[in-house]
């Protein structure tokens, strides 16, 4: 039966259909009074970005590493790694909760660190080619998040601190499933050896991070730190309305995530073709879509009366997001971890720059401005270096 669903649900079904899941979350989560969902929402940004600028980079280093990287390096060093990552997730996740002026500390840390372990352990499920068991526990995590929600707003608990706590129990539970998963694969597979490389190929891993890792921080910033500072100038009303919006218009995303992880797992970068149009067009009407709902969600709850609003505003960066995600897996695949980096801290550097100026000024309106703007540069930036990694494999080439 399970290999039957399997055949007819394919694993990029499987992913949107998680993300929609998570969709339903946000949207359920409306039920709550926008001051609440602002709480929930700053618990959650904190956490996702503390996972983000904490966590290493992670789950994207391990996918982008050779085939035998894992097995060539042993326990010890992996579990160093993880470990570092989650004390780092942490004290970011607690540093960011204070600047917000906004959430539970619980909450933040410890969803933080569960989404650095999930994260980790789902890249190397991707690496055993389990995306359709790795795409599932994403699901299952929606669709328990989703009954939860559905369960409190019935018995009348619109208290966004307790619908916090539900999401990071469902966190937590993800995290381990998939963790412990992840293990037996490990051990059925091949016993995980103590490490044969060299101190130069240690040095070089710690290099790798380091590099991927300042540009992952530095993307984070870009998609994240518009939410914190909605909350700390505008607070918690705003944001709640601020992040449905971003969240509707993230789901016409999906396509481009899934291609851009399978991009990444390409061994062979010289196969990597550009998928940019692909993913517009499939991004396109859904994010049409979302902006829609969101108009209709604001005639039926006023407190969400301007989340079209910023939808639209972030509709052109959404569709210049999807492709950016694409070209940045093939820029990362053809030329590095320098190359990503270095495109990401442009865009950063334009978008703290757009932050600080228009959200104090303007609030969420300012947030999703500066936000379309800065997905812009993103996307613009990442097609030129792709470019020109293109051209200097072809005259190596000739």
């Amino acid at each position: 039966m399970l290999s039957l669903v399997r055949g007819l649900v394919s694993p990029e079904r499987l992913y949107i259909a998680a993300l929609g899941l998570t969709g339903l979350a946000a949207l359920v989560s409306v039920t709550l009074p926008a001051a609440e969902r602002g709480e929930l929402a700053a618990n959650m940004v904190s956490a996702t970005m503390g996972a983000a600028l904490g966590g290493l980079s992670l789950d994207t280093f391990l996918l982008s590493r050779p085939a035998g990287w894992v097995f060539s390096r042993g326990r010890l060093w992996i579990l160093t790694i993880l470990g570092v990552s989650l004390g780092l997730t942490a004290a970011t996740a607690a540093l960011l909760t204070a600047f917000a002026g906004i959430g539970s500390y619980a909450v933040g840390i410890g969803a933080g660190c569960a989404l650095t372990v999930f994260n980790t352990a789902a890249s190397l499920g991707l690496r055993l080619k389990k995306f359709w068991f790795v795409y599932s526990m994403r699901a299952a995590g929606g669709a328990v998040l989703v009954a939860g929600y559905a369960i409190l707003f019935v018995r009348g608990k619109v208290d966004g601190s307790l619908w916090s706590v539900l999401w990071l129990l469902v966190q937590l539970a993800t995290a381990a499933v998939l963790a412990m998963t992840v293990l037996v694969w490990a051990r059925r597979f091949r016993p995980l050896p103590a490490g044969t490389a060299g101190r130069a190929e240690y040095r070089a891993d710690a290099v790798a991070v380091g590099q991927l890792h300042v540009g992952v921080c530095a993307q984070m910033l870009t998609y994240r730190l518009s939410q914190i500072l909605v909350a700390r100038f505008a607070g918690a009303g705003p944001l709640g309305v601020y992040a449905l919006a971003v969240a509707a218009l993230e789901f016409a995303q999906s396509g481009a995530v899934v291609r851009a992880q399978r991009i990444l797992a390409e061994r062979d970068p010289d196969a990597i073709q550009d998928q940019s149009r692909a993913v517009v067009r499939t991004a396109l009407p859904v994010a049409s879509l979302a902006v829609i709902g969101l108009a209709a969600l604001g005639l039926l709850a006023p407190d969400y009366g301007q989340a079209w609003i910023f939808g639209l505003l972030l509709l052109p960066g959404t569709l210049a997001l999807s492709a950016g995600k694409t070209w940045s897996a093939a820029l990362l695949k053809r030329s590095g971890e320098r190359a990503t980096t270095a495109v990401a801290l442009v865009t950063m550097s334009v978008s703290v720059v757009l932050y600080f100026l228009l959200i104090p000024w303007a609030g969420a309106i300012g947030a999703a401005l500066a936000s379309s703007m800065a997905y812009g540069v993103y996307a613009f930036r990442t097609r030129q270096s792709l470019q020109r990694s293109s051209h200097l494999l072809l005259n190596r080439m000739a």
